[in-house]
């Protein structure tokens, strides 16, 4: 499963990096509060994603130290097919 990079509009980097389909866990370059929204745009789209802040810990202190969990606002169709979904659980 490969991340979904995503850019602010000041340039600074977040990334999806699992979901279910309708809920994201990301990794982000800066915090952002419980309701807020993060909205960016991945290179050659111009229709940004957007998640809606549920939760936001700061994990490390590499390039993406804050990991945020939220849901999707808004998404096309074209971008559920993009975003990293983790598969289910095997069931036998």
């Amino acid at each position: 499963m490969t991340a979904l990079v995503l850019c602010f509009d000041d340039g600074t980097a977040w990334e999806i990096v699992e979901s279910d389909g309708s809920h994201a866990r990301v990794r982000s370059s800066r915090a952002s509060p419980p309701g807020s929204m993060l909205e960016g745009t991945a290179e050659g789209e111009s229709r940004p994603y957007r998640v809606k802040v549920r939760s936001c810990r700061r994990t490390d202190d590499g390039d993406l130290p804050f990991s945020i969990e939220g849901r999707f606002v808004d998404l096309t169709r074209e971008q559920r097919a993009k975003i990293p979904v983790k598969a289910p659980p095997d069931r036998t």
